[in-house]
């Protein structure tokens, strides 16, 4: 181990501490992982330098298979040292890494958690090249150390996703996922591979059920039976099987047949909405690349299979929208899905009781009364978006870490601009010294002379290029810093605007609110299915929020005038105790005791006096009187997951354009994470 400088904070730790506490922080990608270098291997390394050093090991984090790209807060144990180092008192010291990359591959990654800890008055050391940020030599070093890892990672992206870009741009096979119903030609074969029909091309005699082959069955199958199950069991009897040879289903088999990859077609080689871009707009690792394939179906083909998808959706019974389909987790596994009825109330279904496989067993998951579930998920939902505090809280927590707002960026480059200035006159003096001296060595022509004096200051040079850069990169940092904050402000206030309009939604735009946040609900607990209608009695006094009043006599008096010629076969007060005791009680009219008169003269009575306004009158003459509240309607307990996106949310309202910041592009998003609890 070479010698290393004596450092700030191995001086002042002398004079007030016999010894410092240090942690290690493990960082290895995948790809170091796959070299043999993962954590145990790091881990030796820096306990070892930790041990040589004297200090105190009070802690090790570690984040293994990680991109050095990732930010502090996108690193889970990252995150959590960060956490730990804001504590009062601080608890430790100093914070040592294998070697520089470690800390970061881009300048983001590498600087901001480092800025925010020497804040904190926490270093930072490498063990591999024995020094720490506590000194100006140290910084020098880890700054060179910072332009290196994000150097080497560019150079990496570059061949690596230049090569794919030629490949996809010459229509080659660029990896990943083949669809269904293709395979590779040439696979492995550099410049040559591509993907083809996998269809039969064998001659007489062949056995081997090709993909497009099945997938031209499904079609016809589907054109004919116009039922995906009986597609999947028709394909399995016939021998057809799935790529890893299971048998099909029905969402299988139509999920296949109905790909856009087959459908239309083509692949589109980094299209998909999660490419990244720079903020500019521009894709990072090379534009998006429409690849041609090979036909599966004639174009008539897919008009006929269109044709019989639109007929199936026009006789479908299922005409409600069900927000929350596919949105809930079941025991089984599946998902619960929307569309089904269980007497008369609408309920979710699992997905499960299709069974995987056409003709297999099926779940027993029960059925899911809709209306509780579908009311406590969007109260609760209406309930977060309106807390505004609360919104603000969590954006305030994204924007600290994410964006660097615990960093003083206005410091770094007010540094930055005094170490550009020493470097610029050690520049200029370095330059004048040596001209002078070439200037007398009289055996050198004037091109040579010239070519010493930029070979002497080109260290100087390159060193003055370096601290220009990063404090262009730190200009760029804060900027986007102060635009994510400014982002963030437009969304509270969006929140509070798109609250005021959330009261009595459809239920397309509860089903579209659901998709825009990913919505996904565990339910607790679901009541049953009431038996039959909703009671209307009980409806009448909560929407008139009403309590159910008890007749004494002198209620009675009240009302009996009302109602003396209402009665025939059955007293009028005994039938107005007999509706009010329903009320109260919420006993079905059918389970209401003998004694009082029949269930169905009850319902008709209440019915007419309803349709009639005696009943209101009635009600009215009776508001003095005691009374109790209708039972509450059974209510769902869930545990709500969702994603608050500021640029969908912005879209959803037509106004991403009016309150984004200028420059700033739908790519550069963020999220908040929110876990509700009924």
């Amino acid at each position: 181990m070479g010698q290393s400088v004596i450092s700030a904070i191995d001086v002042a730790r002398r004079v007030e501490a016999p010894t410092l506490r240090a942690v290690d922080y493990l960082r290895v990608s995948t790809e170091e992982q796959k070299k043999g270098y993962g954590i145990a291997y790091t881990g030796k390394k820096t306990s070892k330098y930790i041990l040589g050093k004297g200090w105190k090991h009070v802690g090790t984090y570690s984040d293994e298979g990680v991109s050095g790209a990732l930010e502090a807060h996108e690193r889970e144990d990252l995150s959590r040292l960060m956490e730990d180092a804001r504590q009062t008192p601080r608890p430790f010291d100093i914070v040592i890494v294998h070697e520089g990359r470690a800390i970061g591959r881009t300048g983001r990654a590498f600087w901001l958690w480092v800025w925010e800890l020497k804040k904190l008055g926490i270093y930072v050391g490498v063990a591999k090249k024995d020094y720490d940020n506590s000194t100006p030599e140290g910084e020098s070093k880890m700054r060179k150390d910072a332009d290196y890892a994000e150097d080497e990672r560019n150079i990496i992206r570059e061949r690596t996703q230049g090569g794919l870009q030629e490949k996809a741009e010459d229509g080659g096979y660029t990896g990943g996922n083949v669809a269904y119903g293709y395979r590779v030609l040439n696979k492995g074969v550099k410049g040559e591979s591509r993907l083809i029909v996998d269809e039969c091309n064998c001659g007489d005699g062949c056995v081997i059920k090709h993909e497009a082959d099945c997938l031209r069955r499904a079609r016809t199958l589907y054109v004919q039976k116009r039922n995906w199950n009986d597609v999947a069991l028709a394909l399995n009897a016939e021998g057809y099987r799935r790529r890893d040879g299971a048998l099909w289903g029905r969402g299988g088999i139509r999920q296949q047949v109905l790909n856009p990859v087959v459908l239309e077609a083509r692949q589109i080689y980094r299209g998909s909405a999660h490419v990244k871009r720079d903020r500019a707009g521009a894709p990072i690792n090379g534009d998006s690349v429409v690849i041609s394939l090979p036909e599966i179906f004639t174009s008539e083909e897919i008009k006929e299979l269109k044709s019989a998808q639109r007929v199936l959706s026009r006789t479908s019974s299922l005409g409600n929208v069900y927000p929350l389909s596919g949105r809930i987790p079941s025991d089984c596994g599946a998902l619960y899905v929307g569309g089904g009825h269980e007497g008369r109330q609408r309920v979710y279904r699992c997905k499960g009781k299709e069974g995987k496989v056409a003709g297999a067993s099926v779940c027993s998951c029960g059925y899911i009364h809709a209306e509780p579930v579908e009311k406590e998920t969007w109260n609760l939902l209406r309930e977060f978006l309106g807390d505004v505090e609360q919104l603000k809280a969590m954006a305030d927590d994204w924007l600290g870490v994410g964006s660097g707002q615990r960093v003083n960026f206005d410091d770094h480059i007010k540094e930055l601009d005094q170490q550009i200035k020493v470097q610029t006159r050690a520049l200029n003096m370095t330059r004048a010294v040596t001209a002078k001296e070439l200037a007398g060595q009289e055996e050198l022509s004037e091109a040579e002379a010239e070519e010493e004096l930029e070979k002497a200051v080109a260290p100087l040079q390159l060193e003055l290029a370096n601290l220009r850069k990063k404090k262009k990169d730190v200009e760029d940092w804060k900027a986007e810093a102060e635009s994510a904050h400014d982002r963030t402000s437009k969304l509270l206030q969006l929140a509070e605007m798109a609250h005021k309009r959330l009261g009595k939604p459809s239920a397309q735009m509860q089903a579209d609110f659901m998709s825009m946040l990913d919505v996904k609900v565990t339910v607790l607990y679901a009541p049953a299915p009431p038996k039959g209608k909703s009671c209307t009695l009980a409806e009448w006094f909560r929407k008139n929020k009403r309590e159910v009043p008890t007749i004494t006599d002198s209620g009675w008096a009240k009302v009996e005038g009302l109602l003396a010629s209402k009665g025939r076969k059955h007293s009028p007060r005994l039938l107005l105790e007999s509706i009010l005791h329903k009320a109260r009680t919420g006993t079905p009219w059918q389970d209401l005791p003998s004694s009082f008169p029949p269930f169905q003269t009850l319902a008709t009575t209440w019915t007419r006096w309803r349709d009639s306004g005696l009943w209101e009158q009635v009600m009215d003459a009776l508001a003095g009187e005691e009374g109790a509240p209708v039972p509450a309607e059974p209510a769902a307990k869930i545990r709500l997951e969702c994603s608050i996106v500021p640029d969908l949310i912005l879209e959803s309202e037509g106004r991403l354009g009016e309150l984004a910041p200028r420059g700033w592009q739908h790519q550069a998003t963020f999220k908040f994470q929110a876990v509700l609890t009924s």
